[in-house]
């Protein structure tokens, strides 16, 4: 059993590649990790944050009505320059399904099963899609696939107005917000008095301060932000139960 990390936003451009990315990175420093795009935009956005070439692979070829399976995933994998990181291209130019379509495929699949791999983590990109019929009905398939499931929103006025109006029709299980901060934290306190009021339901699990100076150079060089996100949520301490059963599994085979 693999240990699953989701990430999903309430629009594009909010930083979820490059917060998933960057957690990934930061986990694979010490564990087997395997990175799945899988954003249904079309857009492809982690092999181009690290420069990759996905060389045909991906989830373009796995997208449709069939069960998805662990061996698929590892099929379509890619290198990166990371060791112990490998990453499953998104889709290009072509839009996959929804959310809970995929969600289904995975979990009939056992895709985040991975023989081997430590750590899952996926990026499910924006929550909205062509296809949706239930904002609720895409959060409540996202969080079936995740041991712990992250919802990244940016300090932006009219982008955290509209979060908020998603994430209230959505009522997102087992979901922790990480909130973007691009105004020195100046707008911390109300955005987080606004969710108590309208949203009690979901917490502020972490604040990512954002530098735009920063991210332009981890972009230009092809390589995950920095941000320590692993060691400020736990991720490692929480998820050892799962992880003490891979390692158990490997011992077996071995």
């Amino acid at each position: 059993m693999s240990y699953v990390i989701a990430f999903y936003g309430t629009k594009d451009g909010q930083g979820v590649t490059t917060t998933a990315l960057s957690m990934a990175a930061e986990l694979a420093r010490q564990h087997s990790v395997l990175f799945v795009d899988a954003d249904m935009s079309g857009t492809g956005t982690a092999v181009d944050q690290l420069q990759l070439d996905p060389a045909g692979r991906g989830m373009n070829n796995l997208i449709g009505s069939r069960a998805i399976t662990a061996h698929d995933l590892l099929r379509e994998a890619v290198a990166t320059r990371i060791p112990r990181l490998g990453l499953v291209p998104g889709l290009i130019a072509v839009c996959g399904s929804a959310v809970a379509r995929l969600a289904a495929q995975l979990r009939e699949g056992h895709a985040l099963v991975v023989p081997g791999v430590e750590f899952v983590v996926c990026d499910f990109g924006a929550i909205a899609h062509p296809e949706l019929r239930s904002l609720r009905q895409a959060a409540a398939a996202i969080a079936t696939v995740g041991h712990r499931v992250f919802c990244v929103v940016r300090d932006d006025p009219p982008l955290l107005a509209r979060s908020i109006q998603v994430l209230r029709a959505a009522a997102p299980p087992k979901t922790e917000l990480l909130l973007v901060e691009t105004r020195r934290g100046a707008l911390r306190r109300d955005f987080q008095q606004t969710l108590q009021l309208r949203l009690p339901e979901v917490a502020v699990a972490g604040v990512i301060p954002w530098d735009p100076s920063r991210a332009m150079t981890a972009h230009d060089g092809g390589r995950p932000l920095e941000l320590g996100l692993a060691r400020d949520l736990e991720v490692v301490e929480r998820a050892e139960p799962v992880l003490a059963q891979v390692r158990a599994g490997v011992e077996r085979v071995s």
